[in-house]
């Protein structure tokens, strides 16, 4: 037997599963022309603080993420320029200017993606924790002025109206 009065859970009624949820007489009070308008509930809340932690992981993962994209758009754009005859371009445009000596600049994609590699990862570290570093500040400011009111709705559409059941 579950627990009389907890949402989601059936309990029994005349040898029936009913959910809480649903009205136990059912639809049939209800006119199928007329449509009820509910407003959604507003509250205002003030946030004062952000755990440190919650925000080392989170923005460890955007920021790993951005940099996996990264990688790849990059890796995928090198092919592409490549196939293409772009980096053979660059390469005879920047002898031509005089920055090289004839055939002796050259573009090496295995190079650039291994220090892409070794240095996207001190980039995410580095960003993730200058994040912490301005959740601290925030956190600190928070304790002095009060915090940052922010307004919460339930509605589900971000319209002028909201048309719920």
């Amino acid at each position: 037997m579950s627990t009389p009065g907890v949402r989601g859970v059936p309990e029994m009624t005349a040898g029936r599963h009913v959910t809480t949820s649903q009205s136990p007489l059912g639809d049939w009070l209800r006119d199928p022309e007329v449509e009820v308008i509910k407003r959604p509930e507003r509250r205002a809340v003030i946030l004062r603080r952000i755990d440190l932690w919650s925000a080392l992981k989170v923005s460890l993962a955007l920021y790993f993420s951005m940099f996996i994209v990264f990688l790849v758009g990059a890796v995928l754009l090198w092919l592409g320029a490549r196939s293409a005859g772009l980096i053979d371009n660059i390469e005879t445009l920047v002898e031509d200017l005089g920055f090289a000596g004839e055939g002796t600049y050259q573009l090496k994609g295995r190079e650039i993606l291994k220090m892409t590699a070794v240095i996207g990862p001190i980039v995410v570290v580095l960003g993730s924790l200058a994040t912490v570093a301005g959740v601290a500040v925030f956190n600190g400011m928070s304790r002095l002025f009060g915090g940052v009111e922010l307004t919460v709705t339930d509605s589900d559409d971000l319209g002028p109206r909201s048309k719920r059941l």
